[in-house]
């Protein structure tokens, strides 16, 4: 969402005018009509009343009115606390990142940071999820990046950490084509031909997933486990060479999809859906941390 939207909204409310708000935002009123009324759609609700003759918000508006006066005075403030540390000591801080994140939406947090900090340096360390976690919970990570799923539970303490949904990313099943640009090895399968499966380690944050939703009444399958492997990236490989279906982050493997070196194995009955989550300790106060924080928050916004 643009945050000249909120702007407008926020502008809108304090004048109770659509000419005079106009006029400080400098666009036309009609300019002005659209932009609320865009701002309303990705609401999902009606802001203000447009029968009355007196300006007046909906009960939505006055809620939301709140929220959105908050959300600029944080981007205000971050962007005051940035620009304040231009030309000082350069800012380090120290990753872990699983590593199909590291791969995918940590690029873009980083690129993001790159463009608020003028001297950042950012150590990534990229493992498997239960090293990141254990890297986080000894201190030797600022923070981590991980997939999350609601039926399974991370050795996190959450008393002490916080985090921000970043993304979203799904686990889909997916096969190289036959001949005729069909999947090789297609979802249910069945008892007299069962599917060769290249498969994440059971103790796996993947691999749980994929087992609950396997073993679920409601996707009935047959399946031959032929690979194990904690990787995606090792698992890709696999499924590329023809050795079995196997299910990938979705982000990862969009070029294979649209080259057609890979194919959907199974329609979108059979994905399974994480958040990305970015943690962080309770204790981070300093300018630096916040302002990591907020960026991280923005992107958030962006990606919901």
């Amino acid at each position: 969402m643009d945050i000249k939207l909120l702007e407008d909204f926020v502008c809108l409310a304090r004048l109770e005018n659509f000419t005079s708000a106009s006029l400080e935002r400098n666009i036309t009123q009609s300019a002005l009509s659209r932009r609320i009324k865009a701002l309303e759609l990705w609401v999902g609700a009606q802001l203000i009343y447009r029968d009355s003759k007196n300006f007046n918000l909906t009960l939505e508006g006055r809620v939301f009115i709140t929220e959105a006066e908050a959300i600029l005075r944080r981007l205000y403030n971050v962007r005051e606390a940035v620009s304040t540390m231009k030309n000082k000591q350069d800012v380090e801080i120290v990753v872990a990142a699983q590593n199909s994140i590291a791969q995918t939406l940590f690029l873009k947090w980083a690129k993001r940071l790159e463009m608020q900090f003028e001297n950042i340096y950012i150590r990534l360390l990229s493992e498997k999820l239960a090293d990141c976690v254990d890297l986080f919970n000894q201190g030797k990570a600022d923070y981590l990046f991980c997939y999350t799923h609601e039926a399974l539970s991370l050795p996190l303490d959450e008393n002490k950490l916080s985090s921000t949904t970043i993304g979203k990313e799904h686990l889909v099943p997916v096969s190289i084509p036959d001949q005729n640009g069909q999947p090789r090895y297609a979802l249910p399968g069945s008892a007299t031909q069962s599917i060769p499966y290249v498969a994440y380690a059971h103790d796996s944050l993947f691999g749980k997933a994929v087992d609950q939703l396997i073993l679920g009444k409601t996707h009935t399958c047959f399946l031959q486990r032929r690979f194990e492997n904690v990787y995606s990236h090792t698992l890709k490989s696999m499924a590329r060479e023809g050795l079995g279906l196997a299910w990938l982050p979705e982000s990862s493997i969009l070029p294979d999809l649209e080259k057609g070196s890979l194919c959907r194995a199974g329609d979108k009955h059979w994905d399974i859906e994480f958040d990305v989550q970015l943690f962080y300790r309770n204790t981070a106060v300093s300018g630096t941390e916040l302002a990591i924080l907020e960026t991280s928050l923005s992107m958030a916004v962006e990606n919901s």
